[in-house]
């Protein structure tokens, strides 16, 4: 038994891995396992083999910048920890968290949650995602009645996006603009931050994460200006499906927030039909203008933990003043995928 990295010599036993887990996961697409978890130097994929070499479990690690009050924290953040073998857990975590001195879960697996609560990890509060245009998709056991009145509020609350630029107030239309741009630059990295926690990576870590030419996810750039001087910038994830806002981040909260609604604004604005937008936060000032250009919140927070080896981690409990995004390590990497084969299955776990 031993624990090794994934290289791409091993992805046949990978992919037989995921067939015994009866589950269908990203690690079952090729493309995005070569490239997330070998294409750069940020992320690994560990597998726990058995004496003959098959895979019995499975976790992945993306080591991120982040900053907290002005200093650097390197972050891991956990992804595809699936198990076949009870009792492994523990062996790949402390593997785990020997890449990073903390790790972070945002979102993750029924067994992540059991790993990482037996270690007393905090869950912080706050974290919510927000929605414009809700697919309002029919659930599991729910009744006809129920699933008709979801299909009226689709063709009632729904429009096209570029209906809503009318809810950005004038004088934020006047002094905001952004532009879309081919390639990640130093410039658009902000000097200084208002937020007291945040995702701050290099630019290396930019280019290879929200690469802006994959195959099997497609990523936009959008430079926020402010009186023609740059103040922020803005990823989106684009599907047919939704527009994700991957990551952003700026100088100011006021000028972020709109800067992000213009991006989605300009990403979606050749759309015949309403397409759904997803964005987190926990800033207030920012979450207020988000709803008031029509997102509504999701019912409750997502999981959101942050902890070391020995247990909790020293960043304080407060959210409120931290800079959220949705698309970080694997979250928005999920299938279906953009290059997947016609006639592969399209019902998946929720995010």
């Amino acid at each position: 038994m031993q624990v090794i990295d994934y290289t791409p010599q091993r992805y046949e036993a990978l992919r037989q891995f995921v067939a015994r887990t009866g589950m269908r996961l990203s690690l079952a697409h090729r493309p995005f396992v070569d490239y997330y978890y070998r294409a750069g130097d940020s992320c690994r994929l560990y597998l726990f083999l058995e004496n003959d070499e098959t895979i019995a479990a499975t976790f992945g690690v993306e080591r991120m910048r982040f900053e907290h009050r002005g200093q650097e924290l390197m972050v891991g953040f956990g992804s595809n920890f699936y198990s076949l073998r009870p009792g492994v857990g523990g062996i790949l975590f402390i593997r785990w968290l020997s890449s990073s001195a903390i790790g972070l879960v945002y979102g993750g697996s029924p067994d992540t949650h059991k790993l990482i609560r037996s270690r007393r990890w905090i869950y912080y509060t706050g974290v919510r995602e927000y929605v414009l245009n809700d697919p309002f998709e029919p659930r599991p056991g729910e009744r006809w009645w129920r699933i008709a009145a979801r299909a009226v509020l689709r063709r009632i609350r729904r429009a096209k996006l570029s209906e809503y630029a009318r809810r950005i107030p004038a004088e934020i239309r006047n002094r905001l603009s952004v532009r879309e741009e081919q390639a990640y630059s130093q410039d658009l990295m902000p000097r200084e931050s208002p937020f007291t926690f945040r995702f701050a990576p290099t630019l290396d870590h930019l280019n290879w994460r929200y690469n802006l030419r994959l195959s099997f996810v497609r990523y936009r750039l959008f430079r926020i200006l402010d009186g023609g001087h740059t103040a922020g910038y803005v990823v989106i994830n684009d599907s047919p499906e939704r527009l994700m806002v991957a990551h952003c981040d700026g100088t100011e909260r006021r000028t972020l927030a709109y800067g992000v609604l213009l991006s989605v604004l300009q990403a979606g604005c050749e759309d015949r039909e309403p397409r759904t937008v997803l964005v987190a936060s926990t800033h207030p000032a920012m979450r207020q203008i988000y709803e008031r250009f029509g997102f509504r919140p999701k019912p409750s927070d997502r999981d959101f933990a942050l902890g070391t080896l020995q247990g909790p981690a020293e960043v304080e409990p407060d959210t409120s003043n931290w800079l959220i995004s949705f698309d970080w390590g694997d979250n928005g990497l999920r299938p279906p995928f953009l290059d997947q084969a016609a006639g592969e299955p399209e019902r998946f776990p929720r995010l």
